[in-house]
């Protein structure tokens, strides 16, 4: 399957803290970095919806009409961390020389979560759920914060608990509302848990909600499927 991948140089966390010691200007650099990758996300997404109107017409393969954009907001979201990790970093080390005089050593937040993630994705789910919520209650603003709360209910939902994955998805739009990956993604689960518990109807409004306010989503297709399943049972059972 063809992608789209566009290709941009990252400047690594490594580096970037190296600078930092001497002078604010890679932290600088790194927001300009980002503020390019933002106006790169508009424009491809507007092609983006270009490409799914033809998809609608069977004229291009959804993988393809996807691929381009969720590459660039793997770069926008990775220049992010960097970001938010760097200023955590600057913010501790004049907090530590302020108070002893010399530097301390720091987690930064990035790797509380990808210890968190590791687990989650080993199936220790309470521990991933502890660690999650470890890091919200320090990093509640991070670019990771909407993950983070993601996979809080995800790892609920692995355990087979739907009624607290539901509530657990639902602050992920609650909370961060603007994280167009996460929402949609999290509103999905939603239904899907009220499928599990048996509230098709309230799935059902949840589906219709994600057709509606994010209609161009790769969650919108899954929607869409889902609902055409309820109509095709409802008409079974007739």
């Amino acid at each position: 399957m063809r992608k789209i991948v566009l290709f941009l140089p990252f400047i690594t966390l490594f580096a970037a803290c190296a600078a930092i010691n001497n002078s604010d200007s890679s932290l600088e650099e790194l927001k300009k970095e980002v503020a390019k990758l933002q106006i790169k996300c508009a424009d491809l997404e507007t092609r983006q919806a270009e490409s799914y109107s033809k998809y609608e017409e069977n004229m291009v393969d959804l993988e393809i009409a996807n691929a381009a954009v969720q590459e660039l907001y793997k770069k926008y979201s990775k220049l992010s961390q960097e970001i938010s990790d760097i200023d955590v970093l600057v913010k501790n080390q004049k907090s530590s020389a302020s108070a002893a005089g010399q530097e301390s050593s720091v987690q930064v937040p990035s790797e509380i979560y990808e210890t968190a993630y590791n687990d989650f994705l080993h199936g220790k789910y309470e521990l991933s759920i502890f660690g999650f919520k470890s890091f919200l209650k320090q990093y509640k603003t991070h670019d990771l914060a909407a993950q983070a709360q993601y996979y809080i209910a995800e790892s609920l939902y692995s355990q087979e608990n739907w009624p607290d994955a539901y509530t657990e998805y639902e602050k992920v739009e609650k909370f961060y509302s603007d994280n167009r990956e996460f929402v949609p993604a999290a509103r999905l689960k939603m239904a899907l848990c009220l499928e599990l518990l048996g509230q098709q109807q309230n799935s059902l409004a949840i589906l219709q909600s994600i057709l509606k306010d994010y209609p161009r989503s790769a969650e919108a297709f899954t929607a869409k499927e889902k609902i055409k399943q309820y109509t095709n049972n409802d008409k079974n059972s007739k």
